[in-house]
């Protein structure tokens, strides 16, 4: 019975499309760099205390993890073009394995952000060249099926994340957030190897951009410092003036070698395509709006309405679940009627939830909030599959790897810009209305919950402007060819 069970599970596996073999690898793996980014924040208060050091250290945890995925995925990207996206994902999902594995042995906070460093090349390799995996698994014509089903992954990585790392955290210690990950690990390695297909012979000699490489992870190196000071130093220290200056002069050398160079790691002529130009700018303006309902809303919830961090972490639940049921329900939509018009509405039930946010209060109803964030979360998830289609779908093979990079490495500067803009906003506004608010007496717990309304509201306002330059840039995008210029 077993033998022949076996066997019957084996040729159901040979039978899958291909296509679904590689989206089933690419979302565990990405699944799994989801949860990572969710799963360790939980931790800091456990290390701050088992190691007996402050916050500001515990940070580099995740910012040195940040710093180096973000700096390194152009240079994979574009490595994976020329060699083969299945030899650099997978091995990919060893070196973050075996980080894994290192952080869960290490003995201070010192060894864990070098574990971090290797665990950040194998995430960079990884999740550099994973939609650009699913993007040439599918037909052009269902892209949008597949890019919206690995949107899922990603929503149900930042789903479990906060719950499986508080009970880890909980029952078997900060080590576990790290270990028990390990054999999915293995697992979507074994997938990766077994699964997608071989890669086809590519350029027969590589030609690394050194230049390029070099130019664009200092430009990164620099903004993300520069964004992560942003909250100890302030915005205007003297600091973050020169690493952002600094940021800005070799993003600048970037692009002029990059215009010149034979083999760029990101060819400068794709934005000369109005259909890549306007959804890349739209992706980033989009993830600009991201900090907003993942960094400042806890804040209203906690500080504001005096919610329990457990039943807080809750409500914004609303925000991934709903996220899970739109994305690949507007990926087969886009698939039929295009990426221009889902793209539009997506964006547009973003910017009504930012509308209706200026309704939240100190006695606004729980049933309310969790609609108003139901409605962004399926907002997200209309929006996110078919602008990756109009991004992906302007773009021939050869490049698919560079691209898949280039929106990876777009999403977490942008993500960074918005948590430095958003927090600095928050911090700056919510300090005028308690100088405001003093003259009426009010205990420290109620001064926070009064200045916590007005300066979110002060928030709300600047992301409602973003989101609506999302609708105009989406309205903006038309459908083009592969390859036209």
């Amino acid at each position: 019975m077993v033998p022949g069970l076996m066997a019957e599970e084996h040729a159901a596996v040979e039978n899958l499309p291909y296509k679904w073999k590689a989206l089933i690898t690419v979302a565990l793996g990405t699944m799994l760099a989801t949860l990572d980014a969710s799963i360790i924040n939980i931790a800091y208060p456990h290390l701050t205390r088992v190691f007996n050091v402050d916050l500001t250290t515990v940070i580099w945890v995740t910012l040195v993890y940040i710093i180096v995925s973000s700096g390194s995925m152009l240079a994979f990207g574009k490595l994976s073009d020329a060699i083969g996206r299945k030899k650099i994902y997978a091995t990919g999902l060893v070196i973050f394995t075996v980080g894994m594995a290192l952080c869960s042995m290490a003995r201070n906070v010192p060894e864990i952000i070098v574990f971090r460093i290797i665990q950040a090349i194998g995430a960079a390799m990884s999740v550099g060249c994973s939609t650009a995996i699913v993007t040439e698994a599918f037909p052009h014509g269902e892209m949008g099926r597949g890019l919206g089903m690995l949107g899922m992954a990603v929503s149900v990585g930042f789903i479990i994340g906060p719950v499986a790392g508080g009970f880890l955290l909980d029952w078997l210690g900060w080590r576990a957030i790290f270990y028990m990950r390990i054999p999915f690990g293995i697992l979507a390695f074994v997938l990766a190897f077994l699964l997608l297909k071989r890669d086809e012979a590519r350029q027969k000699k590589l030609k690394l951009d050194i230049p390029g490489t070099i130019t664009s992870f200092a430009s990164v190196l620099c903004l993300l410092l520069g964004m992560g000071q942003v909250k100890t130093h302030g915005l205007a220290s003297g600091i973050n003036i020169a690493l952002i200056c600094a940021a800005a002069l070799f993003f600048g050398l970037f692009l002029v070698w990059e215009g010149r160079a034979a083999e760029p790691i990101v060819d400068l002529g794709l934005f000369r395509k109005r259909a890549f130009s306007c959804a890349m700018t739209a992706f980033f303006v989009f993830f600009l709006t991201v900090p907003l309902y993942a960094v400042i809303m806890p804040f209203f919830l906690m500080d504001a309405i005096k919610l329990a961090a457990s039943k807080a972490g809750l409500v914004l639940a609303a925000i991934p679940v709903a996220t899970l049921i739109a994305s690949p329900l507007s990926g087969f939509v886009s698939d039929r009627l295009g990426s221009r018009w889902p793209s539009v509405a997506g964006a547009g039930m973003i910017t009504v939830s930012f509308l209706l946010m200026f309704r939240f209060g100190l006695h606004t109803g729980l049933s309310e909030i969790i609609a108003v964030l139901a409605l962004l979360g399926f907002g997200v998830g209309v929006f996110q599959p078919p602008n990756n289609s109009s991004v992906m779908g302007t773009v021939e093979p050869a490049r698919l790897g560079s691209v898949s990079a280039l929106m990876a490495t777009t999403r977490q500067v942008s993500i960074s810009i918005g948590m430095a803009m958003t927090g600095s906003v928050f911090s700056v506004r919510q300090g005028i209305y308690n100088d405001i608010l003093r003259s009426k007496e009010l205990d420290a717990a109620e001064l926070l919950r009064h200045s916590t309304v007005p300066a979110l509201r002060d928030v709300v306002f600047i992301v409602f402007c973003l989101s609506a330059a999302v609708i105009i840039l989406s309205m903006a995008t038309k459908k083009e060819q592969k390859g036209s210029l």
